[in-house]
């Protein structure tokens, strides 16, 4: 249970997750492939663009986060990873059109660090690990695997299974330090499948 307490799950809140975005058809086609466990780069050549779909149409405004296939992300939770110089994580700038606003300054963030590392012997699963057939309930990460891998490939990465997106502790306090918007964090000893629903559990840190 080395690393349990000091890795975070993150999550939209439930001020961002009351809107529903989705890419609009004139996004960049690249931008189709950001669950890829490889660099995009190549096949991104435009800016993304998203809509709003679901929600209070006549009072949205963008938060600093929101999940749609991926995580997008303003310039303000940009700047606050910047800094880490995370390998593996691109930015790529999106645009969000709603009625008669677009705003340009938000990106997708594709991570591409993904690592197959819950602790088979802790974790709490519905099914079977024989050909990946359950649903994962409770998470404990293998410090084994972990242990293997530099920090910096890990201080944010993508789980195999769900939750998908983990993010270190101290990448966590720079976040929370700039007061970024829409996103909730959960420690990953904390987290289950019930609590998705429970944003005071995302408080904590």
């Amino acid at each position: 249970m080395k690393y349990d307490n000091e890795y975070y799950i993150l999550r939209e809140n439930s001020e961002s997750g009351a809107y529903m975005l989705g890419q609009c058809m004139d996004s960049d086609e690249g931008l189709e492939h950001l669950m890829s466990i490889h660099s995009i780069r190549r096949r991104v050549l435009g800016p993304g663009k998203v809509k709003v779909s679901h929600g209070d149409m006549n009072n949205f405004k963008p938060f600093d986060y929101h999940e749609t296939a991926e995580q997008l992300v303003s310039e303000k939770f940009r700047q606050v990873l910047l800094p880490f110089n995370l390998p593996g994580v691109d930015f790529y700038q999106t645009d969000i059109i709603h009625n008669n606003s677009v705003w340009h300054d938000h990106y997708f963030m594709h991570i591409w660090n993904h690592y197959s590392v819950i602790h088979k012997g802790r974790s709490k699963i519905d099914g079977t690990y024989r050909n990946d057939d359950f649903i994962l309930e409770e998470l404990s990460l293998d410090e084994n695997v972990l242990d293997k891998i530099p920090l910096e490939k890990r201080l944010v990465f993508t789980l195999e299974e769900k939750p998908k997106f983990l993010f270190h502790e101290t990448v966590v306090k720079a976040l929370r330090d700039a007061n970024v918007t829409g996103v909730s964090f959960i420690r990953v000893h904390e987290w289950s499948i019930g609590s998705t629903f429970d944003d005071e559990l995302y408080d904590s840190l």
